[in-house]
């Protein structure tokens, strides 16, 4: 074998380790190699950090033990992150201000109380912000395992923000015995519903910048239009960092949970810098076509770029030009999501990451 053919073949068994560990899925930051050739260009760039719960052990899939998050917050603390509101983030993004290096946007779904017992005293005593979605439905209805408005108001006043993550957090996305009248109408009435609850409990500035998430990550192009029109910036849970040319429909975010919260791969993450693609093709997750291909359009030509699979398998790179790279799987993917993940090492040891998420329906009905 070649010392050229040992390098590739090296990469690609290296990838499929730190896609394993939850780390980006291309060589070990160790090797310079591959990122010698790459400069960083962190202009613009900041990372999302998704939560749910926090110190609620019984379900690691959605909740991050506070060991985690209090080594997380350390480390930004210590590193000198800059911890920013979403809506700050969104205004620099959409306006073309600088957005310093090391930005990092901290935000919640769901409201649940442990974000008020658990998260909130941690964030205040920092004086950071912090973005939460709030579903308000169950808020409204008194859950127990949800915060009140009240605590609402009290988290206002030391700097977080509250969102819109619909009144009844159903799937948005249409389903088969839906008409399209009647589907853009339960959306439009979901969504309304909630930003008015918001402004009542909250005050009538609450969520002016028209932040959205939707529900289980899950969208189409059709409901990402809809969301456009009523004036919403939305965010999904698809990793990666963002930029200036990020779909302000579908900022990514890098979901963090005890399974996913590691203090390494937490480092790996926010450390994180965007993927310079223009614009890719489809937008829309939905798979029409199985495996879908992705189309990915670059400004100047790259090097070093590898995707994946949810399952760390190597997806087919072709690149039709010097600046668009088409990318498909092998197999069919299967329900009800998949994803494909594009990573690329930096000049500094760091990572571009990019991804796309698609949605294989089942019936819901």
């Amino acid at each position: 074998m070649t010392s050229h053919r040992f390098v590739q073949t090296f990469f690609s068994i290296t990838c499929f380790i730190l896609l394993l560990t939850g780390l980006p899925q291309t060589a070990w930051a160790e090797d310079k190699a591959q990122s010698a050739t790459l400069n960083p260009n962190p202009e613009g760039s900041a990372v999302i950090l998704l939560y749910h719960r926090f110190g609620e052990d019984k379900l690691p899939s959605t909740s991050i033990r506070l060991d985690q998050f209090d080594a997380q917050l350390d480390y930004l603390a210590d590193n000198h992150f800059h911890v920013w509101s979403l809506s700050k983030l969104v205004a620099a993004l959409k306006n073309h201000t600088p957005i310093p290096e090391k930005t990092v946007v901290l935000t919640v779904d769901d409201a649940w109380k442990s974000v008020y017992t658990a998260a909130y005293p941690r964030m205040k005593a920092r004086g950071w912000p912090m973005t939460i979605f709030v579903n308000t439905s169950p808020v409204d209805k008194g859950y127990k395992s949800n915060m009140t408005w009240d605590q609402m108001r009290e988290m206002q006043q030391h700097g977080m923000e509250f969102a819109n993550h619909t009144k009844t957090h159903d799937f948005l996305i249409q389903t088969g015995n839906e008409s399209l009248t009647a589907w853009h109408k339960r959306v439009e009435d979901d969504i309304n519903a909630a930003q008015a609850r918001l402004k009542k409990e909250l005050g009538t500035n609450s969520n002016d910048m028209k932040l959205l998430s939707y529900p289980y990550g899950e969208f189409s192009e059709g409901l990402a239009q809809q969301v456009k029109q009523m004036g919403y910036t939305a965010v999904a849970q698809n990793s990666g960092a963002v930029g200036y040319d990020s779909n302000m429909l579908a900022l990514m975010r890098f979901p963090m949970s005890e399974t996913y919260g590691d203090i390494k791969s937490f480092k790996v993450k926010v450390n994180t810098q965007v993927l310079p693609v223009k614009h890719y093709e489809p937008f829309d997750p939905e798979v029409k076509q199985n495996p879908p291909r992705l189309t990915l359009h670059f400004a100047t030509p790259q090097k070093g770029i590898q995707c994946f699979n949810h399952k760390g398998e190597p997806l087919q790179l072709r690149w039709e030009t010097p600046l668009t790279l088409v990318v498909q799987d092998k197999e069919k993917l299967s329900p009800p999501r998949d994803r494909y993940a594009c990573t690329q090492p930096t000049a500094d040891g760091k990572w571009r990451w990019f991804s796309h998420s698609w949605i294989i329906q089942e019936k819901r009905d």
